[in-house]
């Protein structure tokens, strides 16, 4: 086998067999993924075979570059490896050999996790699971096989399997670099240990990496709420400063760190970790920033995928022409009669222009109807803006608007005399209740147009 560095332009000749290039994390420092190369090798004259696992690339910061051998317990004479797959997911390789044999080694300690005989035929290819991080192997008669691991199996096989070295240690680091199930209590235990020796920075390094919300939540976040300040920064501060150095906070701890940041009126620390990405945009983050910053908040609101909030935040920060805009891209469709309510005392005139588009038949049925949208200026008594939408939404002359008609008239002539007289000039309307409408023209003291609208003198 032949090793070629590119960018060096060296080359490596080795006595190996079967050889793959993975990225996993090693060492401590579970956040940096070590750029390794696993083969499989037997020298000439000699009677082992080897599992080589070596770093290619850069150590991690303050590491020595990673390098593991282990003898392959081959089972029966004249077997060898002849494919290998790596699973970055779970820190682990597969072993396939000539007589059928399936290994799984942990990359770190290059321990043997499993070894079983899984066929009688000769493999000759395989290649990732993409959807499970697992294997899959064809041998020459055809047979297809499916190599996964059980997540939620993994960690406790480790802790009862005697035959892995310092088994109970190794798989609290799986489960710590690669946030797996079934390490839970020995999370809890380090993680109360360093809190007691007052190890905040290290209490917060265990909550970091363990499992999915085990340790980074509401309850902890309160214990070092909770903890008294001893000379240095507030325990609180270096939990987030801990996770802040290396991973991204949680819905919960963006919001909770973002409350005291916002109090001492420090925004600009909030907009630099969401650039940096280490806030977890939600909701509630941006109703926190609101007051203090609508249109950060509007960002939040839109990357959090919060469609109800973005309208709010578009309303508040008077950008009124972009709601429909955005309805018709993301495909949602609130309700427009609350959005006109919201918009009505903040700009009467932007909120004419939205029940215009609502209420619009040209590109298919109607967001909202007529009537509704007539009552919700009413409720405001905005009897000008809403005049001004009934002209636009009534000038087909439809019967079946004919109530919106009488409305209009209704609505002006009680108010406005003068303005009902000039609609009576455009001569648009021809589908109203005339005995209603004369009435009123004759109680307001246009008696013209009620001569002109009554059918029976």
């Amino acid at each position: 086998m032949q090793l070629f560095f590119i960018d060096r332009r060296q080359q490596q000749i080795l006595s190996g067999f079967a050889a793959c290039f993975t990225n996993i994390p090693v060492s401590d420092v579970s956040s940096y993924k070590n750029n390794l190369f696993c083969f499989c090798e037997k020298k000439a004259g000699e009677s082992t075979q080897k599992l080589h696992i070596m770093e290619i690339g850069d150590p991690a910061p303050g590491k020595d570059k990673f390098k593991k051998s282990v003898d392959i317990q081959v089972q029966q004479e004249g077997d060898f490896p002849v494919l290998i797959q790596d699973s970055p997911k779970y820190g682990i390789v597969f072993i396939i050999t000539k007589m059928g044999f399936l290994y799984m080694y942990e990359c770190s300690s290059a321990s043997l996790l499993y070894r079983t005989k899984i066929t009688d035929q000769l493999c000759f290819v395989s290649t990732r699971n993409a959807n499970t991080d697992g294997m899959i192997v064809i041998n020459k008669v055809g047979q297809i096989f499916s190599i996964n691991v059980e997540e939620n199996n993994l960690i406790p096989y480790i802790n009862n399997a005697g035959h892995i070295p310092d088994n109970r240690n190794l798989s609290f680091k799986l489960a710590q670099r690669f946030s797996l199930p079934g390490a839970d209590e020995a999370f809890l235990q380090l993680f109360n240990q360093k809190l007691a020796s007052a190890d905040y920075a290290g209490a917060a390094n265990i909550a970091k990496d363990a499992p999915g919300t085990l340790l980074r939540n509401q309850e902890t976040i309160a214990k070092f709420k909770s903890l008294p300040t001893t000379g240095g920064p507030p325990p609180i501060l270096i939990y987030f400063n801990a996770l802040l150095q290396s991973t991204k906070l949680n819905s919960i701890e963006s919001v909770e760190l973002a409350r005291p940041v916002i109090q001492q009126n420090k925004l600009n620390l909030i907009e630099q970790w969401i650039k940096e990405d280490k806030l977890t945009m939600s909701a509630e983050l941006g109703d926190i920033i609101q007051a203090a910053n609508p249109q950060m908040a509007l960002n939040i609101y839109q990357q959090s995928g919060s469609p109800e909030k973005v309208i709010q935040g578009l309303i508040t920060t008077n950008q009124l022409d972009k709601i429909m805009p955005y309805c018709n891209q993301t495909g949602h469709v609130p309700d427009f009669l609350q959005i006109l309510r919201q918009i009505m005392p903040v700009n009467a005139q932007a909120a004419v222009g939205l029940a215009k588009l609502v209420t619009n038949r040209d590109q298919g049925p109607p967001k909202a109807q007529t009537d509704q949208v007539v009552n919700v200026f009413l409720e405001f008594n905005k009897i000008q803006e809403c005049t001004a939408f009934l002209l636009e939404a009534l000038k087909g002359n439809r019967p079946d608007e004919g109530h919106l008609q009488t409305k209009l008239f209704e609505i002006n002539l009680m108010s406005a005399p003068n303005v009902a007289d000039g609609i009576f000039k455009l001569n648009l309307f021809t589908q109203y209740d005339r005995e209603r409408v004369a009435r009123l023209c004759e109680q307001f003291g246009l008696y013209g147009r009620a001569l002109q609208n009554y059918s029976n003198m």
